[in-house]
């Protein structure tokens, strides 16, 4: 079940829109969350691969302004 969580984002750039990118990631509940939105391509790939390189369990990924994911990412169990 992929629940949407609220707008309010985990990387406290609540309400930007400068870029049309967001990340996003899912739990091991499969909970999605919006983590930063009003992001770049280059931005939201880029916080993708710093949140994967912590070694987070969750999957993270970018979604462009349509709503389609522009990339899957997910990280090692």
């Amino acid at each position: 079940m992929h629940q949407r969580q609220g707008r309010k984002d985990e990387g406290g750039s609540e309400g930007r829109k400068e870029g049309g990118f967001s990340v996003w990631r899912l739990d091991d509940n499969n909970n999605e969350f919006l983590v930063r939105d009003g992001l770049t391509a280059e931005e939201a790939h880029a916080l993708v691969r710093e949140y994967e390189g912590r070694g987070h369990r969750q999957a993270y990924w970018v979604k462009n302004e349509s709503g389609a994911a522009d990339s899957v990412k997910s990280a090692a169990f």
